[in-house]
């Protein structure tokens, strides 16, 4: 049934998060992890390439789809999910100054207000638009998004860098 899709998202968040963990660990030791900033950015793209599997899975079928189409789509947006949410908030965590930390973390999840609205708005197109345009439209703002986290990755490293470690 199509609604069994719904877990394949939480499914994946289990199967992933310890081999990503795992990953990070190794690159940590070998010096080569990414900053938590390109982390992020990386979680970004990896929505826009999540997208663009869509976008082909629409260019190809004529009608009906395989469900690997949306197995690959799922795959790609956790590892992405994965590379942004908890990074993010682990983030905040370390660079907000001990007496407003709370309030942060408050705004770091109010910021999804603002992107829930957009989805909600783009969301709006989908019975308007061609697939294939739909997904790529998807595509390029997340990978605007990832390009926007990289642009600021170089000035949020040297804060970064001199933010105390609490742990």
């Amino acid at each position: 049934p199509s609604t069994w899709f719904l877990a394949l998202n939480p499914l994946m968040i289990f199967i992933f998060t310890p081999l990503i963990v795992r990953l990070w660990a190794r690159q940590g030791r070998q010096g080569t992890e990414l900053s938590p900033i390109s982390k992020m950015a990386f979680g970004c793209l990896c929505v826009a390439c999540a997208n663009l599997v869509m976008a082909a899975a629409a260019w190809t079928a004529a009608g009906k789809a395989s469900a690997l189409w949306l197995v690959g789509y799922f795959a790609i947006a956790t590892i992405g999910e994965l590379h942004l949410a908890p990074v993010g908030l682990a983030l905040v965590s370390k660079m907000a100054p001990a007496r407003i930390l709370s309030m942060m973390m408050g705004f770091w999840f109010a910021a999804t207000l603002p992107g829930d609205i957009l989805a909600g708005f783009l969301g709006g197109f989908w019975s308007t638009m061609a697939k294939p345009d739909f997904f790529l439209m998807i595509a390029s703002i997340a990978a605007l998004g990832s390009a926007a986290i990289w642009a600021t990755s170089r000035v949020a490293g040297n804060q970064q860098a001199a933010a105390p470690d609490r742990t």
